[in-house]
């Protein structure tokens, strides 16, 4: 991949630069993410997700993780 590239994200089609060759300048960089949540993310997609879907993959993932505590709990309190 070269320095600034314009790519397409694979979950939302917008186009977006990707500034690997200077990855503290990429759009990317807006988004903070758990090695959790990168983990998720690098499951369901290979390649850059512009920042829009990576706080969507992230809201996605506390979402994801909120429901298995609460499903863990009811299965503890379903077991007494």
């Amino acid at each position: 991949m070269a320095c600034h590239e314009t790519v397409s994200c694979p979950r939302c089609n917008k186009c977006f630069e990707c500034r690997v060759g200077s990855i503290l300048r990429c759009q990317c960089q807006a988004v903070t993410l758990t090695e959790e949540e990168r983990q998720h993310i690098n499951e369901n997609y290979s390649s850059c997700l512009c920042a829009n879907c990576l706080r969507a993959m992230k809201a996605d993932y506390k979402q994801h993780r909120f429901r298995q505590r609460i499903n863990r709990l009811f299965s503890l309190f379903g077991k007494r």
